[in-house]
């Protein structure tokens, strides 16, 4: 046996270790599921814990605010993250992805909720997708709310799935501001709630397979992220689940040491 060659792999192996643990380190992530609609507000369902897929959520009735320690994260640990609204919502089932529900839902209802479980990941739960928050209709429809108690060195990814029928706008669009005011935009996205059928043309397809993504979102110093939904034409939106992750943005320095690793990995293997 070549001792020397057997100590430089042993070297490789526990450089190539100490980077993964970096690298892990750097991409820790606090992530939270949130279902807008529960037992207690109108036809509204509350989602197990854990759901089929093992995870734990938030069932939210809209309109309330939910202080630290109220939120837990997919793992059922306790988070300091908040929720609350800056504007009227409203909240319901009926003519969500279940169609006709009742007050409150049964569970044949829940159980006709269509959607694709597997392509909406995380939120391919059918409790959290059959009910909803809702713009409140009238002459202003957009619909805000704050989620508090974020960490301003982290960048955060927001996952939101909205689906409705019968709806005057077809498109619901979500936004991220950095500022109370909602005029520092972060990031927005559009998503299709509903589809018209090919025999009349009717608006009565949920959306059942597709989400809308905020990539990389800086909340402001105060650690809030002001979220807004809207119809794409000013009518009413509607959210029916979303998730939020927050991740470590590696240093500067911390980014060196982990590429002056792997330079020392792949110098061992040229040699």
């Amino acid at each position: 046996m070549n001792l020397n060659l057997s100590a430089k792999r042993a070297s490789r192996l526990a450089i190539i270790a100490i980077i993964g643990a970096g690298l892990a380190a750097s991409a820790k992530a606090e992530t939270l599921l949130i279902d807008f609609g529960n037992a207690a507000s109108f036809r509204g369902v509350t989602v197990p814990n854990p759901d089929p897929k093992g995870h734990f959520w938030n069932s939210l009735a809209p309109g309330n605010f939910y202080a630290a320690g109220s939120l837990v994260d997919i793992n059922n640990a306790a988070t300091v993250v908040q929720l609350g609204f800056d504007t009227g919502v409203g909240t319901d089932s009926f003519n969500g992805p279940a169609g006709v529900t009742s007050a409150p839902p049964t569970a044949a209802q829940i159980a006709a909720t269509d959607i694709d479980t597997v392509a909406l990941g995380n939120l391919g739960v059918k409790e959290a997708a059959m009910d909803f928050a809702a713009s409140p209709g009238g002459l202003n429809n957009n619909t805000r709310f704050q989620l508090q108690g974020l960490d301003p060195a982290k960048k955060y990814t927001i996952t939101l799935f909205g689906s409705h029928i019968f709806s005057d706008d077809d498109n619901t669009v979500y936004s991220a501001f950095n500022n109370a005011g909602y005029s520092s935009l972060l990031a927005s996205a559009s998503l299709a709630i509903q589809h018209h059928n090919s025999t009349d043309n009717a608006p009565n397809l949920p959306n059942r397979d597709t989400v809308a993504t905020l990539s990389n979102l800086s909340p402001a110093s105060n650690g809030i992220l002001y979220m807004q939904f809207v119809g794409a034409n000013g009518n009413q939106g509607y959210l029916n689940s979303f998730q939020i992750a927050g991740s470590v943005v590696p240093e500067p320095t911390s980014l060196l040491l982990l590429s002056s690793g792997l330079a020392l990995v792949f110098g061992y293997r040229r040699r």
